[in-house]
């Protein structure tokens, strides 16, 4: 256990100072490399039509086309609004059991639960030291995200319609 623990230390000092070095040209044969395709979907209500055409079918046509895809469910992004523990628990288990059901192939692509993955919390952390709160505040999903969070109103889904509906 301790040496696990030390050869996670010792890869998160590797990655600090790689992040203060900068980034060095990737060998040509990491430029050949197969691409890997991630994306996740947030684990709360029922999935609809529009999680099926925005995302879903799309999920299940990349598996065929790409060597590597990783789907998480973003069970983490889901508590920045307070949730009963036990609804998402089994909000989890049905969005697993409708991804499955749409195509999601565990043979062809990875799925699994952000929360799981300790380094994702532990590479947020890291991230979250290092933007500032002038940089967030210059993002789309920052703005929309505190607005909504205030009681204020935010653009409506649709290209054009010019109307807002309150979050």
């Amino acid at each position: 256990m301790a040496l696990h623990s030390m050869r996670k230390a010792c890869v998160f000092r590797s990655f600090i100072r790689a992040l203060h070095k900068g980034r060095e040209p990737a060998p040509a044969s990491q430029r050949d490399a197969v691409k890997r395709i991630f994306s996740g979907i947030q684990p709360t209500g029922i999935p609809h039509l529009g999680n099926y055409l925005g995302a879903i079918e799309s999920w299940v046509k990349l598996q065929d086309e790409h060597g590597s895809v990783l789907y998480s469910i973003v069970d983490l992004h889901s508590v920045t609004v307070p949730q009963d523990p036990a609804v998402l628990r089994q909000s989890i288990l049905d969005m697993t059991a409708a991804l499955l059901a749409c195509g999601i192939n565990p043979e062809k692509s990875i799925l699994f639960q952000q929360s799981q993955v300790p380094e994702h919390t532990q590479l947020s952390w890291i991230l979250t030291c290092m933007v500032r709160l002038p940089r967030l505040q210059h993002l789309h999903q920052w703005k929309v995200h505190t607005r909504s969070r205030r009681g204020g109103s935010s653009p409506a889904h649709g290209a054009g319609s010019g109307s807002s509906t309150r979050v």
